[in-house]
């Protein structure tokens, strides 16, 4: 398991302390050009601005209260997501994976590429130590690498969420965040289901994060050896 560093949070009562103090201070902000705030379906998002805008702070707080050294995003989409984590620990090694499918147009016809639109916002931002995968995550039977912070964001339905959380799993992470996990006709009894048959009491506390379509932060104790 990836080592964090001695100040993470050890307990939930630290983590929800720590996390409060990191999303009442926040002062990042979305990219004007690159966000869910101007992709192909941003009229949604304009409509539920200040839920959206809460929802990316939140991600912005977790991974500033976790402070990690690598992360892997299961589900990248344009990179609006990594925008938050990536800010609130540019010290972090990123890899994003995603089918990343380009054949989505604006309302005005125009081609949206998520891909390149990430690549865009990474560049703007300075962001410099992270990789774009293109790929199914369906295809994958583990993930690259090992890292300490993994996110499971792609498909909500039941098979995919949980198929997902046994391929977090995979990088040995010592925290994950699965995104949506209200969704109770997929996530939510994805991960209940997971949580009781998959990991083997590996689970140190969870914290769930009340945004919209809320969050949970797993923490995991190290595998027996």
């Amino acid at each position: 398991m990836t080592q964090l560093p001695d100040d993470s949070p050890k307990s939930r009562e630290e983590f929800e302390q720590v996390f409060l103090m990191n999303a009442t201070t926040c002062r990042w902000e979305p990219h004007p050009l690159y966000s869910v705030f101007t992709q192909y379906d941003q009229e949604y998002y304009l409509e539920r601005a200040p839920a959206f805008l809460c929802k990316y702070k939140c991600f912005y707080a977790v991974s500033k209260t976790i402070s990690p050294k690598k992360i892997i995003e299961m589900g990248a989409s344009a990179g609006s997501s990594a925008d938050a984590y990536l800010s609130a620990a540019p010290q972090a090694e990123y890899l994003g994976i995603d089918v990343f499918n380009s054949n989505t147009r604006h309302d005005d016809n125009s081609s949206w590429d998520p891909y390149d639109v990430a690549r865009r916002l990474f560049e703007s931002r300075g962001f410099q130590n992270y990789q774009l995968l293109k790929a199914d995550l369906r295809s994958l039977t583990a993930l690259p690498y090992d890292a300490d912070f993994v996110i499971v964001d792609a498909a909500n339905d039941f098979d995919s969420a949980y198929a997902d959380l046994k391929l977090a799993m995979t990088a040995d992470p010592v925290f994950v965040l699965v995104d949506d996990c209200d969704d109770v006709h997929g996530a939510k009894p994805a991960i209940e289901q997971f949580l009781s048959q998959e990991i083997n009491g590996r689970v140190d506390y969870t914290v769930h994060i009340p945004y919209a379509g809320g969050g949970l932060v797993i923490k995991f104790r190290a595998a027996d050896i």
